[in-house]
């Protein structure tokens, strides 16, 4: 019964055939069955179905209607499968279908329905009687247990390529190079008769391009006779990531079954891919497919997929070093962390890692999607990707462009353009992770006056948006708007930003925040808020008297100088200059989160970045004496055990001077600050 799934998953033929045969409306049922047997015997699952079902209404009989249940599961009719094996196994009170209930339960899964599965699985194990399907049973529990876990991730999107590239019979292998996909198809619309008047009615590799911006594809078109041969199915393509490599499959078939299965190249030149050859050292008297180039132990080698007598099972996945062009060393297993007793297929190779589909680990569906990183000796333990890319039928070809952002993968999830049922037919779809865009609005207003109820807007700021994730903080953008008050910029996700706002005659507000934990795009609304300024004043400052620089900040936890703090120190430059002999003490104090020790030892550290600072605009280093503090002296209330928002803890995270040596007094001119506790 796996015979035919398997032909589907390696894309060699799609299931729309069937033989043309002499009607049997008159026939007996013995002739009726007859000829089922041999539509099936000679790989027409559909013909064989109608003459099935044509057998059961002559005969009623529960035999014919288990063959009629088991076809429709080959075919991937999960929806009819599962009504037809309910009736038999719920029915079932003499235990003579016991069996049934592994296929049951699988129905059940594949049709999304986990926990109904499970129960029927675990009624399996304790009833049935093949070991080899009691430990599937097992096996399809855990993937049952995870799939009733599975969300897809909010940022990835799946679509369809549409009807032009997916048609109704099975599409696969999809490979995207230099603006084109290449995948292979049967490309018809309807099942394929062979009654002498078929045509040419076999698989080829073709290219499409994108239409538009949206996901779907235009009409394919089917690659020369150079890469497909007249008389035989083509499939499988990969392209190498410099695209100039082409590996497919050429199959020839007996009776609709695979007889055989060999592993072309092409190369591309000047004038297109040229004429293709059958690579040498990884043939055999063995079906090969699915290759795919990668690296292993710092060679080139050639991932694909056999069922070469002494694996681990089924279809597995091997490699072959690489040794020049077309030619490979001997085929390799990748072992059992890898391969199981279940089928391994359609290997895809990046960057260490391994991505291929299995049914022989846990999964979701049936063929699931997984991941292993190779680590330079080993693989790891493989791990299914993500709810989206895998569903609970069968995804194979996963791909991914070479940022890991989108890529291409084959589905027979639910499709709209399907032969018989939702299921049968693979087609492919392209995923991506949605690039989230993070906006900012900002908007400034000036502080109201008395007679004002709301802070007013104010026009004609300039505002700035630093990143200061990083100990460099790298200027985004600034921009001006000298008729409105709002600012729009695009910001990342998980980064940590301060926003400055200026304007000539008012002191500037800055403000920080972050994007950290933003999953999907979003706008972020920031208001900012200038004071008018006043007249400076003079101001008398005498030695060991404190002065406070209003715009030298620190972020929480960290040492950095902040882009706004820059006018205040080249303040303090600026009057160390004027006073050559003035020899001062650069004090720098904390907020009172955090332990004691660590907080004098952070407070130290930050106002040796302000000396640094002014040491590189050329002040003497022994002209400033670097002091930390702590949290020995806090402005406000915000003292141990007071929780406090950051704007306030922030105001206690500060830096001073005082005059140690030098004149006695100096006269300074002092802006008026911001309102006290506002940064």
């Amino acid at each position: 019964m796996k015979t035919y799934i398997l032909s589907i998953i390696s894309l060699l033929v799609m299931a729309g055939f069937r033989l043309s045969a002499q009607p049997l409306n008159r026939s007996t049922p013995d002739a009726m069955l007859k000829a089922a047997q041999e539509a099936e015997a000679t790989g027409n699952p559909y013909a064989a179905l109608e003459y099935y079902e044509d057998v059961y209404q002559e005969t009623k009989d529960k035999a014919i209607n288990v063959k009629i249940a088991l076809l429709n599961f080959d075919l991937r009719d999960y929806q009819r499968a599962e009504r037809l094996l309910s009736r038999i196994v719920l029915r079932d009170r003499r235990s003579e279908y016991t069996e049934l209930k592994f296929w049951y339960a699988m129905t059940l899964k594949y049709n999304g329905k986990y926990a109904d599965a499970e129960d029927i699985f675990t009624q399996y194990i304790s009833e049935g009687q093949d070991a080899a399907l009691i430990a599937a049973a097992k096996r399809e529990i855990a993937g049952c247990k995870l799939g009733r876990k599975a969300r897809q991730p909010e940022n990835l999107l799946v679509n369809n390529l549409g009807k032009k590239a997916n048609s109704p019979q099975t599409e696969a292998s999809p490979s995207y190079s230099s603006g084109e996909l290449y995948f292979s198809s049967v490309a018809a619309k309807e099942i394929i008769t062979l009654d002498g008047k078929e045509g040419d009615w076999f698989t080829k590799i073709y290219t499409a391009a994108p239409a538009g911006q949206t996901a779907e594809y235009g009409e394919p078109t089917p690659l020369g006779t150079q890469i497909n041969r007249e008389g035989w199915h083509q499939g499988n393509v990969s392209i190498t990531a410099d695209g100039k490599t082409m590996y497919f499959t050429r199959v020839e078939l007996e009776n609709n079954f695979v007889k055989t299965s060999r592993i072309f190249f092409a190369q591309k030149g000047a004038d297109g891919w040229g004429a293709a050859n059958e690579v040498a050292g990884v043939n055999g008297e063995f079906v090969a497919k699915h290759p795919c180039e990668g690296e292993l132990f710092g060679e080139r080698v050639l991932f694909f997929v056999a069922n070469i007598p002494g694996g681990k099972g089924g279809f597995d996945i091997y490699y072959a070093p690489k040794k020049s062009a077309g030619v490979f060393g001997l085929p390799v297993n990748l072992g059992e962390v890898i391969n199981t007793p279940g089928e391994e297929a359609s290997p895809f190779y990046q960057d260490g890692k391994l991505y291929f589909s299995s049914n022989g680990h846990p999964s979701i569906g049936g063929m699931d999607v997984f991941e292993s990183q190779w680590n330079g000796s080993v693989w790891s333990a493989p791990a299914p990707l993500p709810a989206g890319i895998n569903t609970s039928v069968d995804d194979l070809f996963y791909t991914r462009s070479s940022d890991g952002m989108s890529g291409f993968l084959v589905s027979n999830r639910p499709g709209p353009n399907n032969l018989k049922s939702k299921t049968c037919c693979d087609d492919i779809y392209f995923w991506e992770i949605e690039r989230i865009k993070v906006q900012l609005l900002a908007t400034t207003f000036r502080v109201r006056r008395k007679t004002e109820k709301v802070n007013p807007p104010l026009e004609g700021c300039t505002v700035q948006v630093v990143d200061v994730s990083d100990a460099n903080p790298l200027n985004v953008d600034t921009k001006t708007n000298p008729a409105a008050n709002d600012f729009s910029f695009t910001l990342l996700p998980d980064r940590s930003y301060m926003l400055i706002a200026e304007r000539e005659g008012y002191v500037s507000d800055t403000l920080a925040f972050n994007t950290t934990g933003i999953k999907k795009s979003t706008t972020v609304d920031k208001k900012m808020t200038l004071r008018a300024k006043r007249p400076p004043k003079p101001r008398v400052v005498r030695r060991d008297e404190p002065i406070r620089l209003n715009s030298i900040y620190y972020d929480f936890d960290k040492a950095d100088i902040l882009p706004d703090a820059e006018k205040d120190l080249q303040f303090l430059v600026d009057l160390m200059n004027q006073y050559p002999d003035m020899k001062i003490e650069l004090s720098s104090h904390t907020d009172a989160q955090g332990r004691d020790e660590y907080n004098e030892s952070l407070s130290q550290r930050r106002a040796d970045s302000a000396k640094t600072w002014m040491v590189a605009k050329g002040i003497v280093a022994e002209r400033i004496v670097a002091v930390g503090y702590g949290e020995k002296f806090i402005l406000n209330r915000c003292k141990n055990g007071v929780e406090c928002p950051d704007e306030e803890h922030r105001f206690n995270r500060r830096t001073e001077f005082k005059i140690i040596a030098g004149p006695t007094s100096i006269t300074i001119e002092e802006e008026v600050p911001a309102s006290e506790g506002k940064e």
